[in-house]
């Protein structure tokens, strides 16, 4: 156990760095948001409105008593027609904005890759008789496998673009690759022991 630990804080820091070169250093991420033609009227329409920070949306049905309001008769009918005219809008709202990067924020993206490489690094030692190739493709396959599961069922029902989709997986593997590039030797197999045993001696 204290190998996997010690190979996820490993993992963690290889993944945390790559985070920050991913978000901070390569512009990618940037190419997947679009931006509003009247940039500060919609910035206005949404600071005016955005009383908590969370997950807003435009024209989606309303929640009232605990249900959607396309259950409630009427009102839930003119609401559901407003949310199929479109356009649906999501938006994260931050009052901060991208800046609002605390300690707590850092801390706890370094606790979900360590987490992350914990569990591979608990699937590599279950791993017996394994080459150094099969152990990198298996960080990879559980990566990708991730990111299939995670991501492409939220594009597949809220859409984003083929390039939010492509730069999400495309980030989330490379960034495995590289940290099982390590992990892969780090949880090399012990060879096994042959026990030799002492043949007697023939009776005269």
């Amino acid at each position: 156990m204290g190998k996997v630990l010690f190979g996820g804080v490993v993992g963690a820091l290889i993944a945390f760095v790559c985070g920050f070169i991913s978000w901070v250093v390569l512009p990618w991420h940037s190419w997947t948001l679009q931006t509003f033609p009247s940039q500060e009227v919609v910035n206005a329409a949404f600071k005016s409105n955005l009383q908590k920070e969370g997950m807003g949306a435009l024209s989606y049905a309303e929640k009232e008593k605990g249900h959607l309001s396309t259950e409630l008769g009427e009102k839930g009918r003119l609401e559901k027609e407003k949310g199929l005219s479109g356009p649906l809008v999501r938006a994260q709202g931050k009052k901060k904005g991208f800046e609002d990067v605390t300690p707590q924020k850092q801390i706890t993206s370094f606790l979900t890759q360590f987490i992350g490489a914990s569990l591979v690094g608990i699937i590599l030692t279950s791993i017996k008789r394994s080459s150094y190739m099969l152990r990198l493709s298996v960080v990879v396959v559980v990566s990708l496998a991730a990111g299939v599961l995670g991501y492409v069922p939220h594009w597949n029902r809220l859409g984003g673009g083929y390039l939010l989709l492509l730069v999400n997986m495309a980030d989330l593997v490379a960034t495995w690759f590289l940290v099982g590039l390590v992990m892969a030797a780090f949880f090399k197999p012990k060879p096994e022991r042959r026990v030799q045993t002492m043949s007697e001696p023939a009776c005269q």
